[in-house]
């Protein structure tokens, strides 16, 4: 068992579309913010160099050296697979039992994913929102002025492709 955050979304959707510059943006503003004020090292996919936010994707791990990577997270325009409907899914588990420290760059990342576009990208989690959430919740109040919200999660991971088609 490890704590795992998950999303669904659909990367050909218009809104979807529309928001991933606006995406990328607050994206490198949120790994900036947890990089220098957390002083959490983050990395590539691999877990070394440096993450990668450009045209096509956003993704990154925690720094390797340090270990602190587990898994990568990856969130990209053209992603190589998709079901029927057009829904991509994806997870990252970054840490066993407890999250490693990168996991506040994920939950912030993926938090504003589904605030520029909750009609097309779903999220759920292992970890608790009130608790493991909170970080995330507090750079996206800091970084983009948004006001605290009741929990975006999904009731039941298995259902995350059939809760996002709802949206």
């Amino acid at each position: 068992m490890g704590h795992t955050n998950y999303f669904a979304y659909t990367p050909q959707a218009e809104n979807f579309r529309s928001s991933w510059l606006q995406l990328r943006l607050d994206a490198a503003a949120i790994l900036d913010l947890v990089e220098q004020t957390q002083d959490i090292a983050l990395a590539g996919g691999a877990g070394t160099g440096v993450p990668r936010i450009d045209e096509d994707a956003i993704v990154f791990n925690g720094l390797m050296a340090a270990e602190e990577d587990y898994e990568s997270f990856a969130v990209e325009l053209e992603p190589r697979f998709r079901d029927e409907r057009g829904f991509t899914y994806g997870f990252c588990k970054t840490g066993d039992v407890r999250p490693k420290p990168y996991d506040m760059a994920v939950t912030a990342v993926m938090l504003r994913a589904h605030t520029l576009a909750p009609d097309c990208f779903a999220i759920d989690s292992d970890g608790d929102w009130d608790e493991h959430w909170v970080h995330a919740r507090a750079i996206h109040r800091m970084l983009f002025s948004d006001p605290g919200m009741e929990s975006p999660f999904t009731s039941n991971v298995h259902t995350i492709g059939p809760a996002a088609a709802r949206l």
